[in-house]
């Protein structure tokens, strides 16, 4: 089962981040936070801070593990099994330097963020821990 972390981004000036999935890259078209994969033998933590960077270029002030995990299968019909972490990151408040991964960005307060996540199963979950 590949391990991956789901990054939700809160600036030092209460804001959530959401970014516009490129794609022609993700082959999804929806907002959503800073995903991505554990490579090599990092650490979940690692991970999680060299996929923010890659992302946002944004500086980390802090990362916290929360309580809520999942299992999917992406591609849907794949068989290939994912189980993702999620981590709280605070970070300067600035504007984003997207990857090609994201198209746009926004900064929104939590109740504008929850309701514009895609995932429908995240937002009851993120709901509790943010």
């Amino acid at each position: 089962m590949n391990q991956k972390i789901m990054a939700i981004i809160k600036s030092d000036k209460g804001k959530y981040l959401l970014l516009k999935t490129n794609p022609k890259w993700l082959k999804v078209d929806e907002w959503f936070v800073v995903t991505g994969s554990v490579e090599g033998k990092e650490t979940k933590e690692q991970a999680v801070k060299r996929e923010v960077k890659e992302e946002t270029g944004l500086k980390i002030i802090s990362i916290k593990k929360t309580s809520y995990s999942c299992e999917y299968e992406w591609p849907k019909g794949s068989g290939k099994m994912h189980h993702e972490g999620a981590f709280l990151v605070k970070v300067r408040h600035a504007e984003p330097q997207l990857s090609g991964e994201h198209l746009e960005y926004k900064w929104l307060d939590k109740d504008e963020f929850l309701s514009q996540i895609a995932w429908q199963g995240d937002k009851k979950e993120l709901k509790g821990i943010i």
